[in-house]
């Protein structure tokens, strides 16, 4: 199993993307979230890219992703996004 941690340490929310997928896990001012898949982490799992929108993670494998908070409490795709006119 892998895992990549991800923190917000910007003063406003944050968007991160896990690919191919898709999904989108925002996250609040001093948030931490942690992707994980079932790749060994000698394997290279992850890429990780900041851009405008937020961040990307890419996972590099046929292996699912999950996504969870730093209580361990899993974070569904398009938790705590923000309203469309917000964006």
């Amino acid at each position: 199993m892998s895992k990549t941690s991800v923190s917000n340490e910007t003063s406003s929310m944050l968007c991160l993307w896990v690919e191919p997928w898709g999904t989108d896990h925002w996250m609040r001012p001093g948030e931490e979230f942690t992707v994980v898949t079932e790749m060994e982490p000698e394997e290279s799992p992850f890429n990780v890219v900041v851009h405008k929108q937020g961040i990307t993670v890419w996972v590099n494998s046929s292996n699912d992703a999950e996504v969870f908070d730093e209580n361990g409490i899993s974070v569904p795709c398009g938790h705590q996004r923000p309203a469309e006119d917000v964006l």
